[in-house]
């Protein structure tokens, strides 16, 4: 087997990243990450709904958030030791993690800090979020430094001004980065799929970065009218988590049918921890555009691939294999309905919607895939889409 390539792993510190940096620190709000996580999964239902009709969001807060973030309450021992082989907030230490890459037989991992992402949400001034994103960036690359080119920064980008992103992209490149998040909502209004946006992609492609599209940076809104449920917050919850798959989902039909991957044909997407048991009924749904009927009503398509044809060249996904998404356990019956090269592998570590020892759950899940496909999974598939952008990553 060649070199076992992780897409998606994290250093999550909580607020500590932001300890060398005080002067920035005390530019921005007060971050409570309980209110964070919370936010990402209902605030945009709440601010579009009536001020007068929003529940707390207290009420709203899951318990699991306290298990992870808060205090600990009264009957939540139980609850914490049932999540206790995770750590959410781990310190950034390489060596610990370049140690359990070792024990895994991981070779390269691409690490992701979420919380400059997560802090933009509450900063309303542009320069300051370019700081903020460039800064923990900046910690994150010093943080992977001393790996020997194993631990790669993904790099948050701010997409307000595609001058900055562009530069920023060039920048965090130099640090080693190979992989940068998008959203799946416009920015100022104006969609990832214009064609303003093709100097952001023709700049990754030329740089050798891959684009990711990460749970939690997706829109929950279209889901209208949600107050006349009832408020009740397990409900809103469960409404707000729909986004986890609706918003890559929306993000890969507009890209596809918006020309992106027609003209970025070495761009590639990376859906991650949004999981892939959708992915089968995308793949098979995402041509019917090329009906007789569709011709007569939304107009000749005229790209000259197929758009399963684009998805299977520009798109990778990653399975989300822990307690969160039983539908990937599936995950061979998931592979069988997809091109080869589009499910590959990722730890997630050391997040509990990841598993804390992949290399022995892949090998007993996958042990009847024959070894090139495994290969495929591992590593082999994201290694050539940076071949394909002359940029090798291994």
């Amino acid at each position: 087997m060649g070199v076992v390539i992780d897409v998606d792993a994290h250093f999550e510190p909580g607020n500590d990243w932001l300890i060398p940096y005080p002067a920035l620190a005390a530019k921005l709000p007060k971050i409570d990450m309980t209110h964070l996580v919370t936010d990402s999964i209902v605030g945009d239902l709440l601010r579009d709904a009536p001020e007068a009709r929003r529940p707390p969001l207290e009420s709203l807060m899951p318990p699991g958030v306290h298990i992870l973030f808060g205090e600990e309450k009264s009957n939540e021992k139980r609850r914490r030791e049932e999540l206790g082989h995770w750590e959410q907030l781990p310190v950034a230490n390489a060596a610990a993690r370049l140690k359990w890459m070792d024990e895994q037989g991981i070779g390269i991992q691409n690490v992701i800090c979420l919380s400059a992402m997560a802090l933009t949400k509450g900063v309303s001034d542009i320069v300051l979020r370019q700081e903020l994103v460039q800064t923990c960036n900046t910690w994150l690359s010093d943080n992977c430094a001393n790996s020997n080119g194993r631990l790669l920064p993904v790099s948050c980008v701010e997409f307000t001004d595609l001058n900055f992103a562009v530069a920023e992209l060039t920048r965090m490149r130099e640090r080693g980065s190979r992989i940068f998040l998008i959203p799946a909502q416009p920015v100022n209004g104006v969609s990832p799929i214009h064609a303003s946006w093709d100097r952001l992609w023709s700049a990754a492609t030329d740089l050798g970065m891959v684009a990711m599209y990460h749970v939690g940076d997706g829109p929950a809104s279209f889901v209208p009218g949600w107050w006349n449920i009832g408020g009740d917050p397990k409900v809103l919850r469960q409404i707000g988590s729909s986004h986890f798959h609706a918003a890559p989902m929306t993000l890969l039909y507009s890209m596809v049918y918006g020309g992106v991957f027609e003209r970025h044909p070495n761009l590639t997407v990376i859906l991650a921890e949004v999981g892939v048991g959708w992915l089968p009924y995308l793949y098979a749904d995402i041509d019917h555009v090329l009906s007789d009927h569709a011709n007569l009503m939304l107009g000749e398509w005229t790209l000259p691939l197929k758009p399963s044809e684009y998805l299977a060249r520009n798109v990778r996904g990653t399975p989300l294999t822990g307690t969160m998404n039983g539908g990937d356990r599936a995950l061979l019956q998931v592979m069988d309905q997809l091109p080869e090269d589009m499910v590959i592998f990722s730890s997630d570590f050391p997040h509990f919607e990841g598993i804390p020892n992949p290399s022995k759950y892949y090998r007993e899940k996958l042990a009847n895939l024959s070894p090139t496909r495994r290969d495929r999974f591992y590593g082999a598939s994201i290694a050539e889409v940076y071949s394909r952008m002359r940029d090798p990553i291994c």
